[in-house]
């Protein structure tokens, strides 16, 4: 075999080496994966975390294999949620016995003994702490002890770590372009990313307290992020490719620093070349500024026609006993007011039944409120008493075979709904953020309404991240199917 000399290596060569070197050290790398339950909010931690993890050298692996760190982002809105964070700290701590595993979120901020004492957890982190995970690792793994990070929730307005994901990281699983479309597609310059949305967060915790309710518990009481700081990750992730963000929060209605509302975040977030979409991942029906349904009224805005609107009952007298700060009446009108201001809008809620002492009657409230307002879809929970909260200690609890069959039947209702949704937009045509090609090669994405597409034909073209009009031509199941229409 030849060898060359440095000075006779091509560029090509340089280049080449460089890269199985690179390669080689990304191979000798730590190894973190991340579980994560719960909402959209936990979602944007996670990878704000994991950016974190990789400043720190560590290579971010699939939660499928092994790692050295395995850390779980936990939720605790129910008992049924925390059934879920234990089985998930055992099935990976048996998949990596030698992975130190930390725990996170709301649920270590409400029981984090009860944690530490499963087995394989080294590190508890409470809510307040979180986001600065990586600088406990090392006392940590020193521990005889599993180590439990758990101070007080403060109420000062906070930032969050910006940092830009790694080339390697982004670079993962690259798809080959065998055709792009022209119209709406990504800058030359632009970064190739895993996901077209991305949820930025600039509110945590809530002040509404309401009776079931446990989150000002485990996220501590309603705190608002500095505004530069979100201005500087939106930025960010728009430089990475990102389409769509998604404002995410405990109540994000409520968001002020200074004279700046959830209002100036959606202004700015519309001023940033490259973002296709603003969209409001929940908003409490009591704090939506009611410029944002002209944002969404002008086609020229970013802001999508979307609204996700908490309801969880129909009866005031159950509104009442859990404390929210609206009548049926009210929120009624709020949604017609948004409904008929705003053209082709997507109004989704949340509902919950069986809360104690819920009446027959009572229930049948909520069915014929939800029946008749212009709603798309609701998430449907089952009242789950949690320690702590007012709704603990109310007697009339109903038996869990009222609760499922009341569920169902809402359920039932909500699926009807986003049927007749659907149809009225039947030979239509509509833009599709494109997100991912399913198992079955086919693409999916989203309207700005928030109708899930997939794509009636099957190439090798790779749309992820494309935004290009769709003829809404059938439907099939929860989901539309479309043609481009270019």
């Amino acid at each position: 075999m030849t060898l060359l000399s440095e000075t006779t290596l091509t560029q090509d060569s340089e280049t080449f080496f460089a890269n199985e070197l690179k390669e080689g050290n990304e191979h000798a790398k730590k190894r973190v994966s991340f579980h994560t339950l719960g909402c959209r909010l936990n979602q944007s931690e996670t990878d704000v975390l994991a950016r974190s993890f990789e400043k720190q050298g560590y290579r971010v692996v699939p939660e499928t294999e092994s790692a050295d760190v395995c850390v779980i982002n936990t939720c605790t809105v129910t008992e049924h949620s925390d059934a879920k964070n234990r089985q998930a700290i055992r099935t990976l701590h048996r998949l990596n016995p030698k992975a130190l595993i930390a725990v996170v979120g709301c649920y270590a901020q409400i029981n984090p003994e009860a944690i530490a004492d499963i087995e394989g957890v080294r590190l508890v982190v409470g809510s307040e702490e979180k986001m600065r995970i990586t600088n406990y690792l090392e006392q940590a793994h020193s521990a005889s002890v599993p180590l439990i990070i758990r101070p007080k929730i403060t109420k000062k307005t906070f930032t969050a770590p910006v940092v830009p994901h790694s080339s390697v990281f982004l670079a993962k699983n690259p798809r080959k372009q065998k055709k792009v479309l022209e119209r709406d597609w990504l800058s030359a310059n632009s970064v190739p990313r895993q996901n077209t949305r991305a949820s930025l967060k600039i509110q945590d915790g809530c002040d509404f307290m309401c009776s079931f309710c446990i989150i000002p518990f485990a996220r501590g009481r309603s705190r608002y992020r500095e505004f530069s700081n979100l201005q500087e990750e939106a930025t960010m992730l728009v430089k990475e490719g990102v389409r769509e963000i998604v404002i995410t929060g405990v109540n994000v209605g409520t968001y002020k620093t200074g004279k700046r509302t959830l209002v100036e975040v959606v202004d700015f977030l519309n001023t940033l070349p490259g973002l296709s979409r603003i969209r409001i991942s929940s908003i409490e029906p009591t704090t939506v500024p009611e410029i944002l349904f002209q944002y969404m009224k002008d086609e020229q805005h970013k802001l999508v026609p979307f609204f996700h609107l908490p309801l969880q009952s129909g009866s005031d007298s159950i509104l009442q006993k859990m404390k929210r700060r609206y009548s049926a009446d009210e929120y009624a009108e709020e949604i017609w007011k948004a409904y008929e201001t705003v053209p082709d809008l997507s109004l989704g809620t949340d509902v919950m039944v069986g809360f104690p002492g819920e009446s027959e009657s009572e229930f049948e409230s909520t069915l014929n409120l939800l029946e008749k307002l212009p709603l798309t879809y609701f998430h449907v929970f089952q009242f789950s008493a949690r320690k702590g909260t007012p709704a603990f200690q109310m007697n009339e609890k109903l038996p869990p075979q009222i609760k499922q069959k009341r569920s169902e039947i809402l359920r039932i209702l909500s699926t009807k709904k986003r049927h007749l949704f659907h149809q009225r937009f039947l030979g239509q045509t509509r833009k599709v953020l494109w997100e991912s090609r399913k198992q079955d090669g086919f693409f999916s994405g989203y309207t700005d309404n928030y109708i899930r597409v997939v794509l009636d034909e099957n190439d090798e073209t790779d749309y992820r991240n494309q935004l290009f009009p769709v003829e809404l031509n059938s439907l099939r199941g929860q989901t539309m199917l479309g043609k481009i229409k270019i």
